[in-house]
């Protein structure tokens, strides 16, 4: 585990995405490596069946993105 000590004027978007296939994820992570700005990734899946972890990230993210749904690679190449 880490920690991050963030001061103004920073931010770190909270990101939480549904149902990442392993393709994605291995996506997700060279495209997010590249990126010029830090994100917190959570990733979820109904397999993990943690209700209350889910809730508070749920409360937490900036963004929720639904993988099946939409490639979440799309988001961070905006």
């Amino acid at each position: 585990m880490h920690s991050n000590f963030i001061t103004p004027p920073d931010y770190v978007e909270s990101i939480l995405i549904h149902d990442a296939t392993e393709e994605q994820i291995k996506q997700l992570s060279e495209v997010i490596g590249n990126a010029n700005r830090p994100y917190n990734v959570y990733f979820y899946n109904q397999s993990m069946n943690d209700a209350t972890w889910l809730a508070k990230v749920n409360a937490i993210a900036d963004k929720v993105i639904y993988a099946e749904n939409t490639d979440p690679t799309e988001y961070f190449t905006k």
